[in-house]
């Protein structure tokens, strides 16, 4: 794993814990944000549109 992998897992690992523990939680909104991230980021690889 490289340097600026590491660092943004533990860039998403800390937002996710925060939203987890912070009052008016919107975990599912997170989640599909960060999931919709690395699927645009797959789609953009593979040159497919995004959906």
């Amino acid at each position: 794993m490289t340097t600026a992998e590491k660092i943004a897992m533990g860039i998403i690992g800390i937002g996710m814990a925060t939203t987890l523990v912070l009052p008016g939680r919107q975990t599912s909104k997170i989640i599909d944000s960060i999931s919709s991230l690395f699927r645009g980021s797959l789609a953009t690889a593979m040159a497919a549109p995004r959906r």
